[in-house]
């Protein structure tokens, strides 16, 4: 794990032991994306594109997941599981909704907390 993300994961971790599944869950769900692309783009992995106008920009978390060599990398059972979980409408979409102020406080559960810090471990 980068050395960027460790003190934010950690606190998240403290956070969820002290029983603030609210804020646990709105400090790991951006650390897990962004300590799943500092691993990658550390293993040489690239985690921008070249749009229209010849900019560079940072791929969306779905576009990055749904790219083959990635789903190569984490195989299939961790992509998907990860998939579920983050991005996938017919899922939780979890990024999509703590990313945009979107999750309701009542999600924000024990068990919600603790699934995403399995894909942490996973």
């Amino acid at each position: 794990m980068s050395a960027k993300n460790k003190p934010f994961v950690e606190l998240g971790i403290k956070k969820f032991f002290d029983g603030d599944y609210v804020s646990s869950i709105h400090i790991l769900v951006p650390q897990f994306e962004s300590t799943l692309r500092r691993m990658f783009a550390a293993a040489g992995y690239a985690t921008t594109s070249i749009k229209k106008s010849t900019a560079q920009h940072e791929e969306t978390f779905n576009e990055f997941l749904n790219r083959d060599d990635i789903k190569e990398a984490l195989g299939e059972r961790i992509h998907k599981l990860i998939q579920m979980v983050m991005v996938d409408q017919m899922g939780i979409n979890l990024r999509n909704k703590v990313a945009h102020g979107l999750i309701a406080f009542e999600q924000c559960t024990k068990g919600l907390n603790l699934l995403v810090i399995y894909l942490f471990l996973s």
